[in-house]
């Protein structure tokens, strides 16, 4: 009996140890950051752990991390048991500039002539000037590889473009869109190309 409360004890006592000396993990993550198409993030940079190593939290993206797309990511953080995420947005601004643009359709060929792409409001907004008529601005959005121009009316609604189209996020370059105009009722299809 008296082995028996003697091992009761100890077992009670060891309990007591181990739970004293577990160390509560600890994770602080940074807030949400913006970066230019191409830069460099490393997704550790200000975070902290408190219990554990760095080295061993775990960051998972979504969707897939790449500095050479435009899009917004979320960084999943996770080390025993403890998480946190942030947002990374990759912006579009270095797509942005003076370019030569040539469109190809069905009603021939035109160009090159200058235009300018400026940023829009949102990280991945750009806004084309005087792209296929002078004095507009058509609005693109840009998520992943993918340049979108929604369908946006001209001239009394008599002229409706939409487009999509492709980047170089490395070379930091519009390569070209692929547009339908529907122009005082005729259709128009083609490809404008881009140059710097």
């Amino acid at each position: 009996m008296k082995n028996l409360l003697k091992f009761t004890a100890a077992l009670v006592l060891g309990a007591f140890i181990f739970t004293a000396c577990e160390t509560e993990v600890t994770l602080t993550v940074p807030g949400d950051a913006t970066i230019d198409l191409g830069d460099d993030f490393d997704p550790k940079a200000g975070v902290t752990v408190d219990g554990a190593k760095l080295e061993d939290v775990n960051v998972l993206w979504n969707p897939a991390w790449n500095n050479e797309l435009v899009d917004h990511y979320i960084a999943s953080y996770t080390v025993e048991g403890e998480s946190d995420q942030r947002n990374v947005y990759v912006r579009a601004d270095k797509l942005t500039g003076n370019y030569a643009a040539t469109e190809v359709d069905n009603t021939g060929t035109f160009g090159p002539y200058p235009i300018n792409v400026v940023r829009g409001p949102e990280f991945n907004e750009i806004r084309f000037n005087e792209l296929f008529f002078d004095d507009i601005i058509i609005n693109a959005v840009i998520n992943g590889s993918v340049i979108t121009i929604p369908a946006q009316n001209y001239f009394n609604n008599n002229v409706t473009i939409q487009a999509t189209g492709s980047y170089d996020g490395a070379a930091h370059k519009i390569l070209q869109l692929n547009y339908t105009m529907n122009y005082f009722g005729d259709e128009i299809v083609g490809t404008a190309t881009f140059t710097r």
